[in-house]
């Protein structure tokens, strides 16, 4: 990768901006008296755009580069939050919430597709832990950020977003370098193929046993840590009454635990394990303390007990991502990614809606949906590392399929 810096650096900026608004969301929902089911329905709704355009995305990088989709998704982005920041009615905030699924569906499968395509099959295992952890962490760091200057105007914290995200989309676009040469495809075709439905059906082209087990794997992780995730910023202030600034702590907070995990437990396991028995103790360790934390009512440690959680989180995307791009060919790598990108948004829609919910009727519900999530991803890392017939004990060893 060329602009490796460069890259990551507007990644960071990115995250940053992506999460001002997330510490202050619930107190935004509260002000206008909305249903303690918004949180989950507006991130459900996001959720489905992603999925209606993850498909379509992953098609058009193979016509334009990965570098105009990141700069679609980031720009477009921005112009949703103005409608979910300044609608105040629940009709424009789902409008805004949908626009923003959409073009986040941009961003991410660009970016992967990106990755995938610049960087030599030997460093990209390091490059996707190196993109994961910066996301992670920087996200985070928005989230602090967001957090405290919703203490003093929620409008602020908006309007920083807009601003930053729109610049960035624009950057990404007039300095990152071009990663596709001849277009594969015309927009027709992508249009007619590009049905998120008919994506799945699609997926039989390249679709075999151990796919199958880590798209599973994936669409659990990911529900099951947007149950969690989703029900514990507003379960910090509708249950414990903490502001938006203790939100925006515990989240920079976070991302420090992210950045160290990442960097020191997550590398060694891409590079000295077999990843595919790694990623099965990293799914049981985290189930185990998800359900933990339900009995824990000391704040300090439920606090702790929910940083190690996050930890491991932080530890399973790279992981994933690193098995999956490795499964994929080059010949159906953009297809695998955008595929990905479905399960996981996917999972984000069953995870916020059900969350949202259970919410309701029980606030400790949904993290017990969180962690039956994670055993059922457990049990399809099983059936996945019985599947491969030839284990690779690191992300250099690559795996064509057909």
């Amino acid at each position: 990768m060329k602009k490796k810096y460069l890259f990551f650096t507007l990644i960071s900026i990115f995250c940053m901006a992506a999460n001002y608004a997330h510490p202050v969301t619930p107190t935004y929902f509260k002000m206008l008296n909305l249903s303690n089911s918004m949180f989950g329905i507006a991130f459900a709704v996001m959720s489905l755009g992603m999925f209606i355009s993850s498909p379509f995305w992953g098609k058009m990088t193979s016509l334009i580069n990965s570098k105009s989709a990141m700069a679609i998704g980031s720009i477009g982005y921005g112009i949703a939050q103005i409608m979910f920041a300044f609608g105040h009615t629940v009709p424009i905030i789902i409008a805004g919430r949908l626009l923003a699924g959409l073009a986040c569906g941009a961003f991410f499968v660009g970016t992967l597709t990106y990755i995938a395509n610049v960087t030599p099959p030997q460093e990209r295992g390091a490059a996707l832990t190196w993109n994961a952890t910066i996301q992670t962490v920087t996200s985070a760091l928005g989230y602090f950020v967001g957090g405290i200057l919703g203490q003093y105007s929620l409008n602020a914290a908006f309007a920083l977003q807009v601003v930053q995200l729109i610049l960035v989309g624009i950057a990404y676009y007039l300095f990152l370098e071009k990663d596709l040469t001849t277009p594969q495809a015309t927009f027709k075709e992508i249009i007619h193929e590009s049905n998120p439905l008919k994506a799945f059906l699609d997926g039989k082209k390249f679709m075999n046993r151990s796919f199958s087990a880590l798209f599973i794997l994936s669409t659990f992780v990911f529900l099951g840590y947007t149950a969690f995730d989703q029900s514990f910023n507003y379960y910090l202030k509708d249950m414990i009454h903490l502001s938006s600034a203790y939100n925006g702590i515990f989240k920079g907070i976070v991302g420090l635990v992210s950045l160290v995990a990442n960097l020191t437990i997550c590398i060694y396991l891409l590079k000295k394990t077999n990843i595919k028995k790694s990623i099965l103790v990293v799914l049981g360790l985290s189930a185990a303390v998800m359900l933990i934390t339900i009995f824990i009512k000391p704040l300090p440690l439920y606090l702790t007990l929910n940083f190690v959680f996050y930890g491991g989180y932080a530890i399973t995307v790279p992981l994933i991502q690193d098995l999956i791009t490795n499964e994929a060919s080059d010949k159906n790598r953009n297809m695998v990614l955008g595929f990905y990108q479905a399960t996981q948004s996917l999972g984000m829609i069953i995870g916020a809606f059900l969350a949202g919910e259970m919410y309701k009727m029980q606030p400790q519900s949904p993290f017990v949906l969180g962690a039956l999530a994670f055993v059922i991803a457990l049990g399809s890392g099983w059936v996945y590392l019985k599947s491969s017939r030839q284990p690779k004990l690191n992300s250099d060893m690559i795996k064509e399929t057909n």
